[in-house]
């Protein structure tokens, strides 16, 4: 599936709620400039504390998203929390007839998992509307063949692993755990990030993740993006703890890529398979 000039692309706010209805406008009119039409879904401006509407509204625009014919792509406004409250509540044939490019990161992690998961989708880990999704993440999507690092990094383990791409953000993908509907059914390469966790938490959640062996028997290779929110000393710990994870897996492992809340987010299609060769993903 591609996206083209002329296509719609639907809004939903199945997370966290939109604060700036301003710069949610702005952004829907960046895409309407690129050519594309812009489809706003009911309950996207909804709030109800830190959630954007209740879970049925969030759940009818995520339902109403996919079951219409106009949409050809589906982008979530912004992260928060939210997604993990619908995974039990969606009707995953809905997904299953009706495959969209559906794009999300952060939060929406939980939906990327479930959706490839349950419905075999393969999607997209990228930007979101608020914080900048643009042509660029939109080339991604349509034109990907490899994916190298664009800033300096490290080559913890090197070598070559084969598998889907699987991941996103670390302590979404933790609080997953105690369900078996989100576990891929292949090997993977994983790829984390995460943003304003310490690093005994960082340290914590990977534990969890190299605990739960229906996950951790499928790693065959890891892609490290960013941890953001850590001070400037904390970060060669990091790097020590990241490289300790790698010697205790003994599989190929990369860290520095551009996997993060940031701007320079790189766009990966979660559940394509690929090889990683050395720093390069490689879509197969």
């Amino acid at each position: 599936m591609k996206l083209k000039a002329g296509d719609t692309i639907g809004i939903i706010s199945p997370s966290g709620p939109i604060s700036n209805k301003e710069i949610f406008f702005q952004k829907a009119d960046e895409l309407k400039n690129l050519g594309y039409k812009i489809k706003i879904f009911p309950n996207v401006f909804n709030q109800k504390g830190w959630l954007a509407g209740d879970d049925t509204e969030r759940l009818s625009d995520l339902h109403a998203a996919f079951s219409d014919d106009e949409c050809s792509a589906i982008l979530c406004s912004r992260g928060g929390y939210g997604a993990i409250r619908l995974l039990d509540k969606i009707d995953f044939n809905i997904i299953r007839n009706n495959p969209k490019i559906f794009i999300g990161s952060s939060d929406a992690t939980a939906f990327l998992a479930t959706f490839y998961a349950q419905a075999n989708l393969v999607s997209f880990h990228s930007l979101m509307l608020l914080n900048g999704f643009s042509k660029n993440d939109i080339d991604l999507i349509n034109n990907q063949k490899e994916i190298l690092p664009k800033k300096k990094h490290k080559i913890f383990i090197d070598g070559e692993a084969q598998g889907v791409l699987w991941g996103g953000n670390l302590s979404t993908i933790v609080s997953l755990f105690g369900s078996c509907n989100y576990l891929p059914d292949k090997e993977i390469i994983l790829f984390l990030e995460d943003i304003n966790e310490p690093l005994y938490k960082i340290d914590k959640m990977l534990i969890q993740i190299f605990r739960n062996l229906q996950l951790k028997n499928k790693i065959k290779g890891i892609v490290f993006g960013e941890f953001l929110g850590l001070k400037k000393e904390e970060e060669k710990q990091l790097e020590n703890l990241l490289f300790e994870y790698s010697k205790m897996l003994n599989i190929p492992c990369v860290y520095g890529y551009d996997i993060t809340h940031g701007k320079n987010n790189v766009t990966l299609p979660f559940g394509r398979c690929a090889k990683l060769l050395g720093a390069k993903i490689c879509l197969l």
